[in-house]
């Protein structure tokens, strides 16, 4: 009797494990990359295979990605190799300084069985430095400079000398009647700057981008568009953008609860000015040009979103100057 029962313990134990194995086994996603170790700069290609039956497979779009902050989508492209293996290819640009994480990613399956949702495992990205690691020595320090041994007559003829300069002073201060200073009129106030014409100046003397020959023109160029942008950034939002970071410009414009095309804009603009200002990164005349139209995209957006918000700085500025009356009202629009 006993061993019946352990044999139909056996028996249910081997049904339950097969039909477990064979769902299992029915649904494989794998992850690859093609670099173990990526720079600031880098193109990685980050592939997706998917193994199994299936009706419709949907991958991840480019919003999955926007969560990654140091990771740009550049392009996807799909492959069905069978009709049970389906891939998809990503072609991604590195912007971090350490390691970084892809996280899971959601693929959307419809089957006979029913809807379902299968994931990705993380794959990690490996920062490496580009900096060299043997730089060309210090130079040495100057030779220490030497002073005369006696010193003391020097000190004492300058000291002699302030004495006598003081006192002619003192006499020829005495021996005139103070003059009466006219008041000096007050300089009227500087008209309101508008931060959006500022930076529509600036773009407007960087736009003849085919005068860019060597790697400093890029640079300064670069540089150029990305203080242009910072500096609206500090003058709109109030906060110091010219001495941070492009990922705290970020995370403060997400604090400040700023548009997602502005946030968007920002980063992609920043993002590639840093990799020419400090990657090493040299840049086509094409990528200039592309540059330069996100820089006036941002303008654009800046011009809808920012419209009401520039009219009432120009407001505050004109109260606390003295230009307009405070709760006057104006029906004039700001003008860009």
């Amino acid at each position: 009797m006993l061993n019946i029962s352990l044999k139909a313990r056996l028996y249910f134990s081997f049904l339950t494990l097969f039909f477990l194995t064979s769902h299992g086994f029915a649904q494989t996603v794998h992850t690859y990359v093609d670099k173990d170790s990526v720079r600031v700069g880098d193109i990685v290609t980050f592939t997706i295979v998917f193994d199994g039956e299936y009706s419709s497979v949907a991958y991840p779009y480019a919003s999955a990605f926007e969560a990654d902050d140091d990771i740009e989508l550049i392009s996807r492209q799909r492959f069905q190799l069978s009709e049970r293996r389906d891939s998809l290819v990503y072609r991604l640009q590195f912007f971090a300084v350490e390691d970084v994480t892809i996280g899971r990613k959601a693929i959307q399956l419809q089957t006979a069985a029913g809807d379902t949702t299968v994931y990705t495992t993380p794959v990690p990205l490996f920062f490496k430095t580009i900096l060299a690691e043997g730089d060309d020595e210090f130079r040495p320090f100057k030779p220490i400079f030497d002073f005369a041994r006696v010193w003391w007559p020097y000190l004492l003829f300058i000291l002699l000398a302030a004495a006598l300069i003081y006192y002619i002073y003192q006499r020829h201060k005495n021996s005139e009647p103070a003059a009466i200073p006219e008041p000096i009129p007050a300089a009227p106030p500087k008209p309101f700057e508008n931060p959006l014409l500022v930076l529509k100046n600036t773009l407007a003397k960087l736009a003849n981008i085919s005068l860019l020959q060597t790697k400093e023109d890029y640079e300064q160029f670069y540089i150029a568009i990305g203080d242009a942008i910072r500096l609206y950034i500090k003058k709109v939002y109030k906060f110091q953008a010219l001495e941070m970071t492009t990922r705290e410009i970020n995370l403060e414009l997400q604090k400040e609860l700023a548009p997602s095309e502005i946030l968007t804009i920002t980063r992609s603009v920043l993002n590639e000015a840093d990799i020419v200002k400090f990657a090493n990164f040299q840049p086509t005349n094409d990528q200039a040009k592309k540059a330069y139209e996100k820089a006036r995209e941002f303008v654009n957006t800046a011009e809808v979103v920012h419209r009401d918000q520039i009219r009432y700085m120009k407001y505050k500025y004109e109260v606390q100057h003295g230009i307009t009356p405070e709760n006057k009202t104006t029906e004039k629009t700001v003008t860009a």
